[in-house]
């Protein structure tokens, strides 16, 4: 059974003794803190009922098809799962922090509608918030980021109608650990022993004992190998000696590592099903074993297509954007596209694109989602002369009735030397960085590294880190405007 909100009183009733209504609660207007910014936003949305019944439709997406809203246990509020998943990514907390803050910090518990009086004491399992903030989904986030930029234009904007805005790209890193073909070896072999002991287990099937002994040795050898370096002698007799040495306990490694694959390639041809999980880590393993003898033994270089970054988080990439001090980083990168008041419009991931595949693609989805955009600034990385389509993306661009303040690659021809001198080709060019502060704000708000697993909830996070950067900035400006307003009513006095 679930609710909205399920404390806050209709129309004509009085309210709880203890609930105070999410419209009068009291938000230190000069607070900087990230969190009274998030919740002041939150409150604005719940005061803007039309708006309010529009995320009501969206946040009813939540519950599963096929589950009753009037029968069973009664489940948390909507509204309360909507403000602990804007909350988590505003303030980039992890569920524990989120448990915390939840049951301990009054003004968070007084716009989620906690009953004061007679649920003081009453804590929420962290389980129990994991699994219900589990249940948005990049498609109703992205829905209520659209609702919430587009009450923010109206309320705070209303008499701007245009849309200027600045694309740009920044890497979005996974929670990896730095990849070697031989630590992924160890850890898809340890999967590998894991599920197959598990099976083995189940179905009491003999030969899985000592699995966890196993996954010591096979750490161990690991260990052993890790530490081995190579000679620095000037000596080539010694600097060989080390070498082979080296390759003998590779050799050994994946002795090791064959063995263990051969046992779980017999364990599924023993199954009447095949066991999916298993099965990958299996291919998995079998692959780094012949990276690795063609790279050590063979002397031969992978290529980057043929390499896997990790096995927990298949999506991620290597990716050197030549920062000063940061040789690579590993992720996805993500393109965003930020409005002239500082809020995210729209975001792509970007899975094996650059930036000048997306160019177009970003204009024509923002068109679609904000039809008074008119202009789109970008830098020269966006720019391609000839696109997979044989045609200049920038002339694309201004089909699409948007302006494309996007700067020429290498040496301008006279029609780039004018287009790129008029006045305002120039002033968007000036304010185009200020799109670094937003990502910087971005990964400030959860953005920085995806704690969540998986491809699916990789895109989800994304998604819902917009949202809650959007939500944030809506309160920040009406944080910003209260504060004016109170400092000329103490000149005035």
């Amino acid at each position: 059974m679930r609710n909205f909100t399920s404390t806050q009183a209709e129309l004509g009733e009085n309210p709880l003794l203890g609930v105070t209504p999410i419209e009068q609660v009291r938000l230190d207007t000069y607070c900087r803190d990230e969190i009274t910014k998030t919740l002041r936003g939150l409150q604005e949305i719940y005061r803007n009922k039309v708006l309010l019944k529009e995320i009501q439709d969206v946040l009813s997406e939540l519950v599963p098809k096929g589950t009753s809203w009037n029968d069973g246990r009664k489940g948390m509020d909507l509204w309360v799962i909507f403000v602990l998943g804007t909350l988590r990514l505003s303030c980039n907390w992890d569920y524990d922090k989120l448990k915390s803050c939840y049951d301990y910090h009054h003004k968070i518990r007084e716009i989620c509608g906690v009953d004061l009086f007679c649920d003081v004491d009453i804590v929420t399992g962290r389980q129990t918030i994991h699994d219900n903030v589990s249940l948005f989904t990049k498609e109703i986030a992205n829905k209520i980021s659209k609702l919430v930029v587009a009450f923010s234009h109206e309320l705070l904007f209303p008499e701007e109608r245009e849309l200027h805005s600045r694309c740009d790209s920044f890497v979005f890193e996974t929670n990896v650990h730095f990849p070697t073909d031989l630590n992924l070896l160890k850890d898809s072999v340890r999967k590998v022993l894991s599920i197959g002991g598990k099976l083995a287990s189940s179905l009491k099937i003999t030969g899985w004992r000592e699995v966890k002994s196993q996954q010591k040795k096979f750490h161990s050898l690991y260990n052993k190998l890790s530490k081995m370096r190579h000679s620095n002698s000037k000596k080539e007799e010694r600097k060989e000696k080390r070498r082979l040495e080296i390759e003998e306990i590779i050799k050994d490694y994946l002795s090791v590592a064959r063995a263990h694959l051969l046992k779980a390639r017999t364990l599924q041809n023993s199954l009447d099903e095949e066991c999916p999980k298993l099965q990958l880590n299996m291919d998995y393993t079998d692959l780094f074993i012949k990276q690795i003898s063609r790279r050590v033994l063979n002397g031969e270089t992978i290529s980057p297509d043929e390499k896997v970054y990790s096995i927990f988080e298949p999506h991620t990439e290597w990716i050197c954007k030549g920062k000063a001090g940061i040789r690579q980083e590993l992720g996805v990168k993500v393109c965003v596209v930020e409005d002239q008041f500082g809020f995210i419009l729209d975001h792509r991931i970007m899975k094996g694109e650059q930036d000048k595949d997306v160019a177009v693609e970003m204009v024509r989805k923002s068109k679609e989602l904000y039809p008074g955009l008119t202009s789109m600034s970008f830098d020269k990385g966006f720019y391609s002369k000839v696109d997979k389509d044989g045609q200049n993306n920038h002339s694309r661009i201004e089909a699409l009735e948007v302006r494309a303040h996007l700067p020429v690659k290498g040496r301008r021809n006279k029609a780039a030397q004018e287009r790129e001198s008029k006045e305002a080709f120039v002033v968007a060019r000036k304010q185009h960085p200020a799109v670094e502060s937003a990502i910087n704000a971005l990964e400030s708000h959860g953005f920085d590294r995806c704690p969540d697993k998986g491809t699916p909830n990789f895109e989800r996070y994304a998604a819902m880190a917009i949202s809650a950067s959007n939500i944030h900035h809506l309160g920040a400006i009406i944080m910003a405007r209260e504060i004016k307003v109170l400092r000329r009513k103490r000149k005035s006095a």
